[in-house]
């Protein structure tokens, strides 16, 4: 038997626990150890990246959801579009972050860690 597996229909988002807007005017340029160089930045409820290792600069504006998880950590989320859902862990304490991703649509997994190379807050620069 050949063919593909259809499928599940899609369900209603489970959205629990505390959100934050604590990162907005947050602005941070990081680079993954797999070489893409990006800068992000927040809005209370939507981010815009920067590929900066990318010529032709690549940018998107999404809305996303953070989650403080102690002093200096957040878990951010968003969805660039269906099939691609990106999590992000922002270490400010230590300059990292911690990625995964499943790319378009389904095919592959993005799992990285990177390093923070500047982090300005509103006109506080860090890093």
């Amino acid at each position: 038997m050949t063919g593909t597996v259809p499928l599940p229909s899609p369900q209603p988002d489970r959205i629990g626990g505390p959100s934050t807007t604590e990162l907005a005017g947050v602005v941070m340029e990081y680079r993954y150890s797999t070489g893409n160089h990006y800068r992000m930045e927040f809005a209370a409820d939507r981010l815009t990246f920067h590929l900066l290792s990318d010529p032709a600069g690549h940018t998107r504006t999404l809305p996303y959801r953070a989650r403080k998880l102690h002093d200096d950590l957040f878990l951010v989320c968003w969805i660039v579009k269906p099939g691609i859902h990106v999590a992000l862990v922002v270490d400010f304490t230590r300059d990292r972050i911690h990625v995964t991703g499943m790319m378009p649509p389904n095919q592959w997994e993005f799992f990285d860690i990177g390093d923070i190379l500047d982090v300005r807050r509103g006109d506080t620069e860090q890093g």
